[in-house]
């Protein structure tokens, strides 16, 4: 009987009954995909973070792995002195933060070793010139000496790690580079901007003797 009066509401009403039908299906698949995003989602299953900074890359990757978490390096090309080589120095998401067990956490690496990089050419330009360039190549380890010398603000040599060094050798950028300059070469530089207070005394004690040296040498 419910068949005759299905049929029979059917034959009567067939853009209701396909109306109906859809909104079924469309609230069946609905549900049936809030269940698939619940499930690739990670729906309520969110994770805190663990703090995985300062630790050795093996380390910090058992930690994070056991917490249930993907990793990826996000950056393994900055070198600092500050740091041992391949520790992690920086994390995101933060340690702490509540996040889906299927994000990734992304891991910032101190370079197994400082970057090296091809000596410009500093020997017979002006020390002006010479620092700018080594700045600007992310040199910070400089130092600079005056030499007796008739060419005054001219670089005559390079000293790198204590040993003169020729154009074009590879360096490291934490290398102690040692500029030594002609007389004459600090009276027209900013020497609080460019050195520190021993290269500064050091040379302004040579520039001195060499005045008292001058003066004696013109009264005998």
């Amino acid at each position: 009987m419910a068949s005759n009066f299905f049929n029979d509401f059917k034959e009567r009403h067939p853009i209701v009954l396909n109306a109906a039908l859809i909104a079924i299906t469309a609230v069946a698949l609905f549900y049936i995909a809030l269940l698939f995003i619940d499930v690739f989602t990670s729906h309520g299953q969110e994770r805190r973070v663990p703090d995985v900074r300062f630790q050795s890359l093996e380390q910090a990757v058992a930690k994070l792995e056991a917490a249930g978490f993907k990793w990826d390096i996000s950056d393994s090309t900055t070198y600092s002195e500050q740091f041992a080589p391949g520790m992690v120095i920086d994390q995101d998401p933060r340690a702490g933060s509540s996040i889906k067990a299927i994000r990734t956490v992304y891991l910032k690496m101190n370079a197994l070793s400082p970057r090296r990089v091809a000596l410009p050419k500093l020997k017979d330009i002006s020390i002006r010139n010479g620092l700018a360039t080594l700045r600007m190549m992310g040199f910070k380890n400089v130092s600079v000496d005056s030499v007796a010398s008739p060419y005054p603000g001219l670089i005559l040599q390079v000293l790198v790690n204590g040993k003169n060094t020729p154009q074009g050798t590879e360096v490291t950028l934490n290398s102690n580079i040692k500029l030594l300059v002609g007389d004459g070469s600090i009276d027209y530089l900013d020497p609080d901007s460019l050195f520190d207070m021993r290269t500064i005394d050091s040379i302004e004690q040579h520039n001195y003797e060499e005045e008292v040296k001058r003066y004696k040498q013109s009264h005998e």
